[in-house]
């Protein structure tokens, strides 16, 4: 079978590897959909993310989903082959104190795939512990259905940010996470709903998702804007959602006394500065949002009543053979790329 192998910057090369047998509890899977995630970004462009460098070429690819080919022994009976599932990328080992409080995401011996040294999903077929796979409607394509896993992020974000009727939200950095906090604030009933990015497809897909005010970074001062509007408040809660670099401070900037900050995305520079003074006086919450936890149900609801359209956002897709195109349209924002999908079944 081929695999998409990441050797080093930018440099994404698809060869043949060995197919796998699935063992005791593992399910083998035909790949069907995979995201390029900005944690992929990261690493293509950078060669690490947070520190972690991988040593060898690795498969990226965490944002997928497939077909059932074959059950190893022990697999649960709920599973059978043929069956359409989600790959849950998080493998937890339910034996640590934070597996025990039901925190998996925050579990101490974490498994994740597409992250060194757990190759990923950029490939034809895999096996993956059957405990990970969730199976889907048919009413959830298969692009919708490997979306669920940036949905279960933006869900674990929103719950962390706890949204109510009538509070004001910012979201900065309108890629399919941020945009998928867009379409959750509007659904937990905010009353106004700022979008920023710099590009303007991605502010239309804001737009389209329940942002009331799309405002391009590049025309307009965001923080001024912000408070302008709002008589000099502040929202009540910021979504960080781009790279943090400079955006985590615009978000306690843009915050009202007593406001929230929930920070999704990840600094290229691994660090980042707040204005002490400003989170200080104004004694604000800034949370950190680790990628998602128990929210797989949920995010299926979500998709299956038509509430969150995961399709509108991947509808850039690539055969497997040409996973290097599209992690460089991604990489450098092709016009009207939100979620560059790879598509291994594809023919091309």
């Amino acid at each position: 079978m081929r695999a998409a192998f990441l050797h080093g910057v930018r440099d994404i090369r698809v060869r043949e590897v060995a197919d796998a047998e699935p063992g005791a509890g593992e399910v083998l899977i035909a790949v069907s959909a995979v995201g390029i995630c900005g944690s992929d970004l990261h690493t293509y462009l950078l060669g690490n993310i947070g520190g972690v460098r991988s040593d060898e070429p690795i498969v990226l690819g965490h944002e997928a989903s497939g077909v059932i080919l074959a059950l190893g022994a022990d697999a649960p009976a709920h599973l059978r082959v043929g069956q359409r599932v989600a790959i849950d990328p998080a493998i937890p080992c339910l034996q640590c104190e934070f597996c025990w409080r039901g925190q998996h995401h925050l579990c101490l011996n974490l498994k994740f795939i597409g992250y060194f040294p757990q190759h990923g999903a950029l490939r034809e077929r895999m096996v993956h512990p059957a405990r990970a796979v969730v199976p889907v409607p048919d009413s959830i394509s298969d692009v919708g259905a490997a979306l669920l896993e940036p949905l279960g992020v933006a869900l674990h974000a929103a719950r962390l940010g706890a949204v109510q009727h009538g509070e004001d939200v910012l979201v900065i950095g309108c890629g399919a996470i941020g945009l998928l906090c867009v379409r959750l604030a509007r659904l937990a009933g905010a009353r106004r709903i700022f979008a920023a990015d710099r590009h303007v497809w991605r502010l239309d897909m804001a737009a389209n998702f329940g942002a009331d005010y799309c405002l391009n970074i590049e025309q307009v001062d965001l923080i001024q804007e912000v408070l302008r509007t709002t008589n000099k408040r502040g929202v009540d809660v910021a979504f960080e959602a781009a790279w943090v670099t400079e955006t985590a401070n615009q978000c306690a900037l843009a915050a009202r006394n007593g406001g929230r900050v929930i920070i999704v995305g990840i600094p290229a520079e691994d660090s980042f500065t707040l204005t002490a003074s400003v989170v200080r006086r104004k004694e604000l919450t800034i949370i950190y949002s680790r990628r998602m936890n128990h929210t797989y149900e949920a995010a299926i609801a979500l998709a299956e009543r038509g509430m969150v359209d995961l399709d509108a956002l991947g509808k850039f897709q690539m055969p497997l053979t040409r996973a290097a195109e599209a992690f460089a349209a991604a990489a450098e924002y092709h016009d009207g790329v939100v979620r560059a999908m790879v598509m291994p079944q594809m023919k091309g």
